[in-house]
């Protein structure tokens, strides 16, 4: 039985079930998988990336665990009409993943590198929601934050997962949305908190003091994002709690080597 974490898979359904298979992750062997946020955006394939964990979860559901990050709150926006189009689809890679749900290859040039006008963008929602009647309901959802089983490393108590971070001396209870989603140096540059938190959000080699691979270690911060929404990062897939991993790069993908975790 293993416990694994991975954030930030950003539609790379490939480099993801390549690293799950170089871990031999198996939920029939009661393996349990955590994805910290951002499963779409960016990448060639949210629709299957999330299709598959949601197998996964409806499958194994003590074991597949799901957190909202901001991609998929800026996902489910967009789809009630309630986000900045040129925000979401240009600026944040938002346009792979409506191409990745749109069944019509009219609709699907429209998001090509541009913000069609509004009623194309609305033609596109109908499309989806009425193909995909789950999506919606699902990120509606998704909890902020997921707390792990505690255990000696961590002096007993339960370490929390989130998204982004939290902001520091603010109760759990008490953290506003936004920051859960969205934080970074405000929580990573000043959090001294006992509990131990796991982020992803913010790509490791962008964390203070990073050096080489794997996830970023500071005090009771671990950050696990890989930098999957560029293609010069990869997927970072964490055995917990022994923080070993494997590392998948974007590029490359087709010849990267079966190897255990380090």
């Amino acid at each position: 039985m293993n416990i694994y974490l991975v954030s930030d898979i950003h539609g790379q359904y490939q480099a993801l079930r390549e690293a799950l298979q170089r871990v031999s992750f198996s939920p029939e062997r009661q393996d349990s998988l955590y994805v910290i946020g951002d499963m779409v955006d960016r990448g060639p394939q949210s629709k299957e990336v999330l299709e598959y964990l949601l197998s996964l979860k409806n499958a194994y559901p003590e074991q597949i665990f799901l957190l909202k990050g901001n991609h998929e709150q800026m996902f489910e926006d967009w789809l009630k009409g309630n986000m900045d189009p040129t925000l979401y689809l240009l600026m944040n890679g938002g346009d792979a993943t409506v191409r990745s749900f749109l069944g019509r290859q009219a609709l699907r040039r429209a998001f090509l590198g541009e913000v069609p006008p509004v009623e194309t963008q609305n033609a596109a929602r109908e499309d989806i929601l009425a193909r995909y009647t789950y999506l919606l309901p699902t990120l509606e959802s998704l909890p902020l934050y997921q707390m792990l089983p505690a255990n000696e490393s961590t002096g007993g108590q339960p370490p929390l997962l989130v998204h982004a971070g939290i902001r520091p001396g603010i109760p759990l209870s008490k953290q506003r949305p936004e920051d859960l989603l969205w934080i970074r140096e405000p929580f990573y540059d000043h959090y001294r908190g006992e509990e131990m938190v796991i982020f992803g959000h913010t790509p490791v080699p962008r964390l203070p003091g990073y050096t080489g691979q794997g996830p970023w270690h500071h005090g009771n911060l671990i950050g696990i994002d890989g930098g999957a929404a560029s293609p010069q990062g990869g997927i970072l897939l964490v055995n917990w709690p022994s923080l070993r991993y494997v590392y998948v790069p974007l590029r490359g993908l087709q010849s990267a080597p079966r190897v255990r975790l380090t």
